[in-house]
C-alpha cells in the first residue's frame, strides 16, 4: 500500500494510545471545508511512502507505539490493499484505527474485523449529502452509521462544524441519527487551508456559540453527548 503523508508519532489520534498516522491520497467527496485539500487534489505532487518503509519503522518501535491510524483522503478507496496492510499490522501486535467518510459500505463491512476503532466523519444530515459531493452515497453512509452504532465502543463519530451547513436545526437532525453513539466529537471549522476558495471567506463560529450549541444538544439528548475539539 502506498501512502502520501506520515505523522510518525501522535498522542491524540488514537484515544489513550501512542500512534503513528498514515495518510492516503484521493477522495470521492468534495467537502468545501476540507482541511487536507492537497490529499484530494494534488496527490501526484506528494511524497510516496512505500509499505516497506512503514513496516521497517513499525518493527523497530514495537513496545513504544501502540496503534496505527490510516486516514486521508478516503482510505476505503483502497480497500483491498488496506486489508492486506492491516493483516500485517495486526500480525505485529498493533491496534488499528481507520478513518472513513462512510461512503463505501461493502468495503467497510469487509474490513470490519481488522479494525479496532473506526473514525467516521458524519458530514451533514443524510438528506444533505449533496452539499459535500456525496448525494448518491447517503444510503451507504446510513448503513455504515447503523453498523457502527451497533458497536458504539468501536467508533468515533466526528463532525466539522461549518457555519453554512450547520445550525441548531441541522445539528438536532444529525444528533437524532446518531444518538446511540457513545460520544459525538465536534471540531471547529478553520479557514486557513480549505478545498473551496469560498470556504476561506467563511467566519467560523465563536467558541461561545459552539458551547451554546453543544449545551443545547446535550440537554436534548440528556447526557454529555457532544465533545468539542477546538
Amino acid at each position: 500500500m502506498v501512502f502520501r503523508g506520515w505523522h510518525k508519532v501522535s498522542y491524540i489520534e488514537y484515544p489513550g494510545r501512542i500512534a503513528t498516522v498514515l495518510f492516503v491520497a484521493g477522495c470521492n467527496f468534495r467537502c468545501p471545508f476540507c482541511h487536507n485539500p492537497e490529499l484530494v487534489l494534488q496527490k501526484d505532487g506528494l511524497p510516496v511512502i512505500e509499505e516497506d518503509e512503514v513496516f521497517s519503522y513499525l518493527v523497530k518501535r514495537r513496545g513504544l507505539l501502540d496503534a496505527v491510524c490510516i486516514t486521508g483522503g478516503e482510505p476505503l478507496l483502497y480497500s483491498q490493499e488496506c486489508q492486506s496492510f492491516l493483516q500485517k499490522v495486526k500480525g505485529l501486535g498493533y491496534l488499528v484505527k481507520v478513518d472513513t467518510n462512510g461512503s463505501f459500505f461493502e468495503e467497510f463491512t469487509a474490513l470490519w474485523d481488522w479494525v479496532d476503532l473506526w473514525g467516521i466523519d458524519f458530514k451533514v444530515p443524510l438528506n444533505q449529502y449533496h452539499l459535500v459531493g456525496g448525494g448518491e452515497k447517503k444510503e451507504s453512509v446510513q448503513k455504515v452509521l447503523e453498523k457502527a452504532l451497533s458497536h458504539p465502543d468501536r467508533v468515533e463519530i466526528r463532525t466539522t462544524i461549518y457555519p453554512p451547513f450547520h445550525n441548531l436545526e441541522t445539528l438536532r437532525t444529525m444528533a437524532r441519527t446518531i444518538q446511540d453513539a457513545r460520544v459525538w466529537y465536534w471540531q471547529n471549522f478553520h479557514r486557513e487551508k480549505n478545498l473551496s476558495q469560498e470556504a476561506r471567506d467563511v467566519t467560523p463560529y465563536s467558541a461561545s456559540f459552539l458551547k451554546f450549541l453543544q449545551d443545547t444538544i446535550n440537554k436534548e439528548i440528556g447526557r454529555d453527548f457532544v465533545v468539542l475539539r477546538l
